[in-house]
């Protein structure tokens, strides 16, 4: 699937979510300023290499709900500086009343008084996926946060080294003993990725890297969405006032990790 509609494919996604959202608070919004009578409501939906444009609409009426969410896409590799956190780390208010939720995929606050407020950060995050599946695979990590977007020549560096440690040597004792020296050299996601890409000396292996990051995001796309929406209902079924997620694992008592598992690649 071609780059820019992979994103697109995973913004119509999380929109999705926006959606499901704001009909778990019954607040009645169809995103568009003619229909803005009930509840003032802001979307963003951010690409941070590029940036998107905002959606608003606002009600009249001071005392009316407002909702506002962000939804945040984070890619893998960037050769533009790291995103600055804006309004992904929520503010804290002094109401007795609010609540929490913080995890690495959704944050989100929630308040009735004086009126109700909802305020979420939607996280769309490529090597946020990587990491939950090496974590699910087995592999020891961790949990970092936030995920940053890894610069561009910092990574063709981990590319070239994977290179030179696994696939120029000829032997298999030679293969698995350069797979377990680089696994302490690279991050835990990356590795990961990479000993999941085809393991071809016919191809650059940038090129297998990149497709196997494409078939990841393609077959979790589906189980990411399905998870946040766990989180989403599990924090406004629970009586807790604030509930925080470190690691996809933490998540096994409200959701099935084997739907968003990623089994294989190619």
């Amino acid at each position: 699937m071609p780059l820019n509609l992979r994103i697109r494919s995973h913004k119509i996604a999380i929109v999705i979510m926006a959606s499901l959202l704001i009909n778990v608070l019954a607040i009645k919004s169809t995103y568009s300023q003619q229909n803005c009578q009930n509840v003032q409501t802001s979307i963003q939906i951010i690409d941070e290499t590029g940036g998107d444009g905002m959606a608003q609409c606002h009600g009249d009426l001071k005392s009316s709900p407002e909702v506002k969410l962000f939804f945040v896409y984070r890619r893998l590799v960037t050769s533009v500086s790291p995103p600055i956190e804006g309004p992904f780390n929520l503010e804290r208010t002094q109401s007795n009343d609010t609540r929490y939720l913080d995890s690495p995929w959704v944050k989100l606050t929630f308040s009735r008084s004086p009126r109700l407020v909802v305020r979420a950060v939607f996280l769309w995050n490529e090597q946020q996926f990587l990491l939950d599946q090496s974590l699910m695979s087995g592999i020891r990590a961790s949990p970092t946060n936030p995920l940053v977007p890894i610069d561009q020549a910092i990574f063709e560096q981990f590319v070239e080294n994977y290179t030179d440690s696994v696939l120029a040597v000829r032997s298999p004792e030679a293969k698995s003993a350069g797979q377990a020296s680089i696994s302490k050299r690279l991050p835990p996601e990356i590795f990961w990725l990479f000993r999941n890409a085809r393991q071809s000396s016919l191809s650059a292996f940038q090129v297998e890297v990149t497709s196997a990051l494409n078939s990841i995001l393609t077959q979790a796309a589906i189980g990411y969405t399905d998870l946040t929406k766990a989180l989403v209902d599990q924090f406004f079924t629970s009586a807790q006032t604030e509930i925080r997620y470190e690691s996809v694992l933490d998540l096994k008592d409200i959701f099935t990790l084997d739907r968003y598992r990623v089994n294989r690649l190619h």
